[in-house]
């Protein structure tokens, strides 16, 4: 500190004499005869090595400029902060973890650490406002978990606020808060479907708590899946890109050079934790259809065909007579289900869904999850050497029976501490599930722990704690028994009649 404070105080006495001896020089007063003239000093030649680039270099420059320019004061800085659960330490301050790992005598009272006593915590990320009355999209993994009240956005022009989360959907990564604000910058989205390999991009957002960093490349490949989402209806066909993304990009835009949103950055690649070249973006199409259900219901509404499908390899396209290896193979088509009603078989390979052509597995998923219950889809067909086109009418994947819960004797019941609601299953339905006992599952509260742990709208509860579920009132009675932070073991039936075993914690009130 001593050298520094020195230094300021030579910098500011040598100012001084310089102040002195211009004001002396501005008299004319000379010493011992010599006038003293100011010499400035030129620094690097004044002519650029390359006095003039290529038109279309220039056109790029000014493109990425442009495109930096319009769509960043759009751009948020989200401030997340969240407090985890409280963390017993064994025996207490006076035999916490430094006095395990280093003996008695290790000064532990110095690093404060009470018994159960929980700090929050902050993270940052990135969002796009996407409409004027200040609807914001972003990762549910930047806002999965804060306090409430803990969502706080800056724009580009300082103005900040608190944001209320609207909803959000772990099985896209996708989240909407809001914001009351006027005169509010929002984007424009553009079509993910028509996002190239090789074209440049863009990606804007707050990487390491730097605001608003800009970086550009190209699209590098389309349709990714890297198993990220964990959740059993997880959706992912990724856009890569080489645009350098890093920690604090997530939920910021990926953007094509006509300033529209293709994709919303998510993750990355990387064995450091930093970008290694590599990133990945949720195609703005999907997010879209995500964002506007969780704004208008607060709760995804998914449609599903009914099919269980398979990659198509150059092995198996020769086996059915294929040229070439495209599409998807229908293993199996669910009893009842809207591909059924369709005429879809087992055995069909599914080349084009709404006209937009089938690579892979996740680009079916993708293509049905921007869809609504009721629409009317065309779906082209490889069968038996020629190709069909059917008609399927989307249903909600859990079924249009399940979108009330129903009356009388089906008395409805909302645990709400997990964010779930269920009803009595009568004879018809468990038979349906090829089960003796249960209960339904007839809705599921977005960013509950129902949700977070895999819960779906139509699955059937057989047991809890491993003890039969008859009724309502048993599983009522079960997590009554409970206190908040216990761990329930559900055993549920899917409406596909898998059996699957979820753990829900109580959450604290």
């Amino acid at each position: 500190m001593s050298k520094i404070i020195g230094k300021k105080l030579a910098y500011g006495a040598g100012a001084l004499s310089v102040v002195a001896a211009v004001f002396i020089l501005s008299m004319g007063l000379t010493f011992g005869g010599t006038t003293r003239t100011h010499k400035p000093v030129k620094l690097g030649s004044a002519t650029p090595p390359i006095a003039q680039l290529s038109p279309a270099i220039e056109q790029l420059s000014d493109a990425f400029m442009n495109v930096a320019k319009a769509v960043t004061p759009a751009v948020v800085q989200i401030k997340v902060t969240s407090t985890p659960k409280a963390v017993n330490v064994p025996g207490g301050q006076n035999n916490n973890m430094f006095k395990f790992f280093f003996g008695p005598d290790f000064p532990f009272h110095n690093f404060n650490m009470p018994q159960g006593s929980p700090q929050p915590e902050v993270a940052l990320g990135s969002g796009i406002i996407v409409s004027p009355d200040g609807y914001i999209m972003t990762n549910n993994h930047v806002v999965q978990g804060a306090d409430p009240n803990g969502i706080k956005v800056t724009l580009l022009d300082k103005r900040q606020f608190h944001a209320k989360l609207i909803g959000r959907d772990p099985t896209t990564d996708i989240a909407v808060i809001k914001i009351d604000g006027t005169s509010l910058p929002y984007v424009s989205l553009g079509n993910s479907d028509s996002a190239r390999v090789g074209q440049w991009v863009e990606a804007i957002g707050n990487p390491f708590g730097l605001d608003y960093t800009v970086t550009q490349g190209i699209v590098s490949a389309l349709g990714r899946s890297i198993s990220i989402i964990r959740n059993k209806y997880g959706i992912e066909d990724f856009i890569q890109t080489d645009a350098v993304i890093n920690p604090g990009n997530s939920g910021g835009p990926l953007v094509n050079l006509h300033g529209q949103v293709i994709g919303i950055n998510t993750a990355i690649a990387t064995n450091t934790g930093s970008y290694e070249g590599y990133g990945f973006a949720i195609p703005i199409n999907l997010a879209k259809s995500v964002a506007e259900d969780l704004i208008e219901h607060g709760r995804v509404i998914r449609p599903y065909i009914g099919v269980q499908i398979s990659a198509v390899d150059q092995t198996m396209a020769k086996a059915i007579g294929m040229d070439n290896p495209s599409g998807v193979l229908v293993q199996s088509v669910e009893s009842n289900s809207p591909a059924e009603e369709a005429g879809i078989k087992s055995g069909d390979v599914i080349l084009k869904f709404d006209g937009v052509g089938i690579k892979d597995m996740s680009e079916l998923q993708e293509q049905v999850a921007t869809k609504q219950p009721g629409e009317k889809v065309p779906v082209e067909i490889f069968r038996n050497g020629k190709r069909l086109t059917l008609t399927v009418t989307l249903r909600a994947r859990n079924g249009s029976e399940f979108a009330e819960a129903s009356t009388g004797t089906a008395a409805a019941s909302n645990l709400a501490s997990l964010g779930l609601s269920v009803q009595n299953a009568d004879k018809e339905t468990l038979k349906k599930y090829d089960e003796k006992n249960g209960v339904l599952v007839t809705g599921v509260t977005a960013g509950s722990e129902a949700q977070d742990r895999g819960l779906q709208q139509g699955d059937l509860i057989t047991k809890v704690d491993n003890k039969a579920i008859n009724s309502v009132d048993d599983l009522n009675n079960i997590v009554k028994a409970h206190k908040p932070g216990d761990a329930l073991l559900f055993r549920v039936t899917t409406q596909s009649k898998t059996n699957e075993f979820l753990a829900l914690a109580i959450p604290s009130k």
